[in-house]
């Protein structure tokens, strides 16, 4: 019993760990969301897999790599500021047919949009 509770709480723990910020629960003060959008022709038709970098507009390391989900977006939380989201990854059958970096501000009460556009096939 000892030894199967050690596990599910470690278990728990490393999921956890494995959420991206702002998943587990409450968003901290001064955090605000940053979403990404990928679609490609006049009607804007979705891309997923679409992977994006987040740096910060002073251009400093990956704070997180997020990939588009079927609907074409995906959303995080980050601490408010000025970001930089540039595509690293295009799925199979598909081209950028836009500028492959976005400058965003995070701000209370605002969800910045990163939008990419994409020619697939």
């Amino acid at each position: 019993m000892r030894n199967t509770l050690l596990l599910t709480s470690v278990l728990g723990a490393a999921l956890v760990a494995m959420l991206p910020v702002g998943a587990a629960g409450a968003r901290a003060p001064g955090d605000g969301p940053l979403k990404v959008q990928a679609t490609t022709g006049t009607d804007q038709i979705p891309v997923t897999g679409v992977a994006v970098g987040i740096t910060t507009c002073s251009a400093g390391p990956v704070l997180a790599t997020l990939t588009t989900g079927r609907d074409g977006t995906v959303t995080q939380n980050f601490p408010n500021g000025c970001y930089q989201a540039q595509v690293t990854s295009v799925p199979s059958g598909c081209e950028l047919a836009s500028i492959a970096y976005v400058q965003v501000d995070v701000a209370p009460g605002a969800t910045p949009v990163a939008s990419f556009q994409f020619r697939c096939a």
